[in-house]
């Protein structure tokens, strides 16, 4: 990754932008955000008593103002876990990352 960065920058090509590294970095830092979240769900079930499992994964395309991303949000077998990072039917990041 570092030496893509360093490329885009000999090149004076943006760093910000749609196909950049950061691009890259942004979409596995919201999918591990994502995973984080589901994380916290479930343990905080756990502790109420309550029986749930994750249930894979949903991909979806959203649109950020550096492009495109794929991410992959978490599921659970209940269908009760509503990410807050990029909610469910949600299309665009504009939650200020």
């Amino acid at each position: 990754m570092g030496e893509r960065i360093k490329a885009q920058l000999y090149e004076k090509k943006r760093l910000l932008e749609e196909g950049s590294p950061f691009s890259e970095l942004l979409q596995q830092m919201v999918n591990t955000m994502l995973e984080g979240e589901i994380e916290d769900f479930l343990s905080e079930g756990r502790a109420a008593g309550k029986v749930n499992k994750r249930n894979g994964r949903t991909s979806k395309r959203v649109v950020s103002e550096f492009g495109p991303l794929d991410i992959a949000t978490p599921r659970d077998r209940n269908g009760d876990f509503e990410p807050e990072l990029i909610g469910k039917r949600q299309k665009s990041l504009t939650s200020g990352l």
